[in-house]
């Protein structure tokens, strides 16, 4: 009876370890650029933006924005300050309009950038109203978004996700190779 009693504790104590013992994670080293299941949502990647001052006598627009709506920009930017002097330099554009030698109006386009500046007192109300009006276009322009995601079209966003998932494969191949290393050693 006793020889049965310690067959059966031996048996019940060799289940119950090998249920409870679980192979241990290995450990991920510091310099390993793991990041686990988060994902930066692809907004976080791009910045839209845009800043309106009006005081008294002067009003100011400046805007930061993504490269694909560059040609956007400066299509609706040729087309509204027709007449006024435009300097290229590069890729940069620069519309200017002087008023007995003092410079009134400016507008810079850089390759994600851009920044308007009007002196109201040297200028007409008409001029005034003009490029007021630019800058609330410009402001919807640059901070719409498409009906697609995130202001990506479908293209983007696809390229987007491809992009990402390429990333998501490189860790994942990168864990188990260190996964193998582990288990070699």
């Amino acid at each position: 009876m006793k020889i049965t009693h310690l067959v059966f504790l031996f048996m019940f104590t060799s289940v119950f370890t090998t249920i409870a013992q679980t192979p241990p994670t290995p450990p991920i080293p510091s310099n390993s650029s793991y990041s686990g299941n988060r994902h930066t949502d692809v907004t976080t990647t791009i910045s839209n933006s845009t800043s309106i001052s009006n005081s008294d006598d002067s009003y100011d627009f400046t805007a930061k924005f993504q490269k694909s709506k560059r040609n956007e920009i400066q299509n609706l930017l040729k087309e509204k300050l027709k007449g006024y002097k435009l300097k290229v330099q590069g890729s940069n554009y620069v519309w200017s309009k002087e008023s007995n030698g003092s410079l009134v109006f400016e507008c810079t386009l850089r390759k994600k950038t851009m920044k308007i500046f009007l002196y109201k007192n040297e200028v007409s109300q008409y001029s005034y109203k003009k490029i007021k009006a630019l800058g609330n276009d410009l402001q919807k322009l640059i901070t719409k978004h498409s009906r697609s995601r995130n202001g990506f079209n479908g293209m983007e966003y696809a390229r987007e996700n491809v992009r990402r998932a390429k990333r998501e494969l490189e860790r994942a191949e990168e864990r188990l190779r260190m996964i193998q290393r582990n288990n070699n050693q």
